[in-house]
């Protein structure tokens, strides 16, 4: 069974729960190669918390990806090129930016223009992510 297909039959919240599982395992991959990584794991507490009620807003996660402090997973995965962390970032990221996308959809916020790129194709390209990674 795909992600998507998987997910998109669940409520938002319970996503980001399952997502939860997906991102631990690609933040403990990411350390194993880079032990100070702490923008990973802000984004599992971020998914973690949200998955399980938490009041965190989309902006949060979108900063997550990327803020005007230029931090954060994307940052990290330039950094990565060409480094055996690298996919975990940039899965780490399409999750990220899906769950980004899961608050928006909640809230009914205004969703900035990375955030509005984003759908439920997005899982199959984490799909397709987590696959290269094994």
């Amino acid at each position: 069974m795909t992600l998507r297909a998987e997910l998109t039959a669940l409520p938002p919240r319970e996503q980001a729960q399952r997502l939860t599982a997906v991102a631990a395992s690609l933040v403990a991959q990411i350390r194993c190669t880079e032990p100070d990584a702490l923008e990973a794991e802000a984004a599992l507490a971020a998914i973690r918390a949200w998955g399980d009620g938490g009041r965190i807003t989309g902006r949060y996660f979108s900063d997550l990806v990327y803020s005007d402090e230029e931090r954060g997973t994307l940052r990290r995965l330039s950094e990565a090129a060409g480094k055996p962390s690298e996919g975990g970032w940039n899965a780490l990221t399409t999750a990220v930016m899906y769950v980004a996308w899961l608050v928006y959809q909640e809230t009914g916020g205004a969703m900035p223009s990375d955030v509005n790129e984003v759908g439920e194709d997005s899982l199959d390209l984490l799909d397709e992510q987590l696959a290269e990674l094994g």
